[in-house]
């Protein structure tokens, strides 16, 4: 239902009319638009991407401020000023391990979750998982494998190893790391 302050047309209108038009003010102007419903029709590419983020999301949203994998990365100085360290990580791994989008994007999903399943650690990566309380979040409209929760963890492990994160476990080559090198990340997720 649509707001009108005196007469239609004179000092302010808010709110739709007619299921077709939008009144709002915008920079102190009153502004009249058409009304635009977003589709969201739910395709396989869509929920690929929704999956891929909505998991790494909450992967690295495990980060503790002020822990020492956050302090870490934030003294690399790699995050711009506009971006907080949860949205540049999820991008960086994004950009950096899941290439393109439709098949390309689908066929580098499943390289890394081979690559996970492949480490002689997997099941260390999902009890980090565990540890972190991550859950798998998945849609019915994806056409690629579910996102493994130990995934989340595999890719910020590899991640800090490519920015360059000093001491251990980030030193030693990935597919050299223990259960104790994943238990000393997933620490300093969480712990001073």
């Amino acid at each position: 239902m649509a707001k009108v302050v005196m007469p239609l047309m004179s000092a302010s209108a808010s709110g739709k009319f007619a299921k077709s038009i939008v009144a709002f003010g915008w920079k102190g102007i009153n502004v009249m638009r058409q009304l635009v419903t977003p589709a969201n029709p739910q395709s396989a590419g869509q929920g690929n991407i929704r999956v891929i983020i909505g998991n790494l999301g909450r992967a690295v949203g495990m980060i503790v401020v002020g822990k020492t994998f956050d302090v870490k990365l934030k003294a690399l100085g790699v995050i711009p000023n506009q971006q907080t360290k949860q949205s540049y990580l999820v991008q960086y791994i994004k950009d950096t391990y899941f290439a393109g989008s439709g098949a390309t994007l689908a066929a580098s999903f499943s390289t890394q979750l081979a690559a996970l399943k492949a480490h002689t650690k997997s099941n260390a990566f999902r009890s980090g998982a565990d540890d972190l309380s991550l859950v798998s979040f998945d849609l019915a409209y994806k056409d690629i494998d579910s996102f493994d929760k130990g995934l989340g963890v595999y890719l910020i492990a590899k991640a800090a190893i490519a920015l360059a994160f000093t001491g251990e476990p980030y030193t030693t080559a990935l597919a050299s790391w223990t259960a104790t090198q994943v238990d000393l990340m997933t620490a300093d997720m969480i712990t001073v």
